[in-house]
Formats: C-alpha cells, sequence, structure tokens
C-alpha cells in the first residue's frame, strides 16, 4: 500500500443500505467465501502487508444506540441520525477496504447493578428512580432524597453496605465538583450478554473487512 490515493471500490452486491437499522441473521459462511471472492477480484492484500497502517476507530457502534427502538436510539434532528451515520460508514469501509489495516470498534458494556442504573438507587419509600428523568447530586444523597439499594452490596462489595455507600458518594462528588454534571440515572442499555451489547458487525461492514484485512 505505497500509494493512499486510489480509486474507490465498489459496494458489495449484498449490502443492503435499507436494512441498515434492522437486526437480522448474517450468513457467515455465505460472506466469508464472498469476502475472499471480492478479495481477489479487486486484488486487496493483506493487512499484514501494509507499509502504512491505518486504523478506523468506531466508537460504540452497537444496538443500544444505532437501531431504532432501542433503549438509547440516537435519533438527532432527523430522527434517523444514527442509521444515516451507519449507512455512510459501510460505504466509507467498503469503498477503501483496501486502505484499512485495523477496524477496532469501542464497546458500552454494562451490568444491571451499575450507579447509573435505577436498581443502585432508592428513595425513602423503598422506589428506584426514573431513568433519563432523574439527576442525582451530593445533595440529594446528603438529604436523603436518595440512597444506596442495600440489596445490591452483596454483588458489589461482598454485602458491606458502608463501603458501597462512601463509594458512591464520592463518585458522584466527584462529578459535579469537576463541573461535569450531576449522575444521570440511565434506562437499563448496553447489558453484558445482551443483543444490544452486539456491535453492529455486519452492518458496518466490520465481518468482510476483517475476513480481508485478515
Amino acid at each position: 500500500m505505497n500509494n493512499l490515493i486510489k480509486n474507490k471500490l465498489p459496494i458489495p452486491a449484498h449490502f443492503n443500505a435499507e436494512k441498515v437499522g434492522e437486526v437480522w441473521r448474517v450468513p457467515y459462511e455465505e460472506r466469508a467465501a464472498a469476502a475472499e471472492d471480492w478479495a481477489e477480484q479487486y486484488n486487496i492484500q493483506l493487512a499484514a502487508s501494509d507499509k502504512t497502517n491505518i486504523c478506523l476507530l468506531l466508537i460504540d457502534v452497537q444496538n443500544t444506540f444505532c437501531i431504532p427502538g432501542f433503549e438509547l436510539f440516537v435519533g438527532g434532528k432527523s430522527g434517523t441520525g444514527a442509521v444515516d451515520d451507519n449507512r455512510r460508514i459501510c460505504e466509507f469501509i467498503y469503498h477503501n477496504l483496501e486502505l484499512i489495516t485495523k477496524i477496532i470498534p469501542t464497546l458500552d458494556t454494562h451490568t444491571a447493578t451499575q450507579i447509573f442504573h435505577p436498581i443502585f438507587w432508592i428513595n425513602d419509600v423503598g422506589k428506584h428512580p426514573t431513568p433519563a428523568a432523574t439527576n442525582i447530586t451530593p445533595a440529594d444523597i446528603e438529604n436523603g432524597s436518595w440512597k444506596v439499594n442495600p440489596a445490591v452490596a452483596n454483588s458489589i462489595t461482598n454485602g458491606n453496605y458502608e463501603l458501597l455507600e462512601k463509594h458512591a458518594y464520592h463518585y458522584v462528588k466527584q462529578l459535579s465538583q469537576n463541573g461535569k454534571y450531576p449522575l444521570t440515572v440511565w434506562p437499563y442499555h448496553s447489558m453484558l450478554g445482551g443483543i444490544v451489547d452486539t456491535p453492529r458487525r455486519e452492518r458496518t461492514g466490520i465481518l468482510v473487512s476483517q475476513l480481508l484485512l485478515a
């Protein structure tokens, strides 16, 4: 890959831009065979032979944020923002397969008892906060509006509730002191092992490009 100025590669026939905002079964064996044929047809060399390494970093390209109807779908002003972005990402990857050495997708991953999930907190009557509509400040903890749910201490600090309270208060206080924002309670999202925890590999063309760049 001595010359980085090259003509764009075409989009493979299997790519369907209309399905970018959906979840479906990926025919992996079929895609794997097609990837090898595609590499041979367009003389795409192994990434290991690249003289200039180019990494494409994709931030949280996951069902949670990218599929309409999922927990934290990012629609933007158009209402289809993440879908449109990922359609462009797909096309960019396919057009530039011979130039990309590596693709690294980040992965937002959580368990149920994260500090920003509803189950972590309760009020004075034992109710959890409403997700996406509740912010928790140090003052809220100090005056008892919200406190750590004792039921989660066993799974987080081996039952040491006092330690968990201290950690939670410190975390919330640091957020506020650094001039960022109060702690926002979010809906359960990007749950470890769930479908929303899965990167949109096929949708962004990562599967085929991984096979070609191996």
